[in-house]
């Protein structure tokens, strides 16, 4: 026994690396990064069901959990311009992925990113956003989850990351992310297959939300009743809207998740079908690993539910 109790002393002790602490902004990309860190940490998401992403503040919890945060994985700020505020006010020397970033080629370091202010948080300049809209940036489509190709690219880019914050994990978030990326190709046949005959149907929705996933698998998305930054349509564009719906120029009309469906029923009593309403970032989901697959199968098939008719 006493050789026994000596050995155990002798014996050298390995140190758990303490689990991660990884805070996201979206349902979609808690899900990406859930998949990949596995249960070597934590990941939080800001914006959970029901969650308004252009009218948001934090709570003080979630202010906390973001200055305590080892991560910051996010879309960017032409998703959620009030994170980028909230990162430079609380969270400035926590490290940051943002997806945006990386296509713009944009800094996505902690000190790599330019908010359009100085550093005593006057406006400098920089590029314009929107803070009335989620979606401040002109021109750029933020729902990059949408494509399952953009979606590999954040699947690789959570894996470095984290790699690089728990080396001992590296090898575990490279297998973890490769597995997902496998699911991501076989969801991509899935969803060929689900609309592969209703490509040419022409069908508006109810948001500018849906261009990498139209563009990606062909489908034909002639307009949206609202813009990209989810701002109201305009008089003539109602009008013209109407117009292509009398002419029968429009199959299906999807509203979107908690918004109005006033104009989709007007296009409607015109003879346009009602399609189910869409949930880009899954908000009506469960929250977990298999979200992002479900919300694109979800969407593929609810496409298809109303065009196919």
């Amino acid at each position: 026994m006493r050789y026994q109790a000596l050995a155990l002393i002798a014996a050298p002790v390995f140190a758990q690396a303490e689990p991660l602490s990884v805070v996201t902004d979206i349902p979609p990309v808690h899900s990406l990064v859930s998949q990949v860190l596995g249960d070597r940490g934590d990941v939080s998401v800001l914006l959970g069901q029901n969650a308004d992403p252009h009218h948001f503040q934090l709570r003080p919890s979630q202010s906390r959990d973001l200055a305590n945060a080892d991560l910051l994985i996010w879309i960017g700020e032409e998703m959620t311009p009030w994170l980028a505020r909230a990162r430079d006010g609380v969270a400035a020397d926590v490290p940051s992925l943002a997806f945006l970033e990386l296509e713009t080629g944009e800094g996505h370091g902690e000190d790599d990113h330019d908010d359009g202010h100085d550093e005593d948080g006057h406006d400098d300049g920089g590029e314009e956003h929107d803070d009335d809209h989620g979606h401040g940036h002109d021109g750029v489509d933020p729902h990059i989850w949408l494509s399952t190709h953009e979606a590999e690219m954040m699947l690789h880019e959570i894996a470095e990351h984290l790699g690089e914050l728990d080396p001992e994990g590296a090898e575990i978030y490279e297998a973890n992310a490769d597995a997902a990326l496998e699911r991501i190709e076989e969801l991509e046949h899935e969803i060929e297959h689900a609309i592969e005959d209703v490509l040419d149907v022409p069908f508006v929705v109810g948001h500018d939300a849906y261009g990498h996933f139209v563009d990606q698998f062909g489908l034909n998305a002639i307009d949206s009743l609202a813009d990209v930054h989810d701002s109201a349509p305009s008089a003539k564009h109602v009008s013209e809207l109407i117009e292509l719906a009398k002419h029968g120029e429009i199959a299906c009309v999807f509203p979107e998740i908690g918004e109005s469906t006033k104009l989709a029923e007007t296009l409607a009593a015109e003879g346009v079908r009602l399609g189910a309403a869409l949930d880009p970032a899954g908000s009506a989901l469960q929250l977990g690993p298999e979200l992002h697959s479900q919300l694109l199968i979800n969407l593929a098939n609810n496409l298809k539910d109303c065009l196919d008719s």
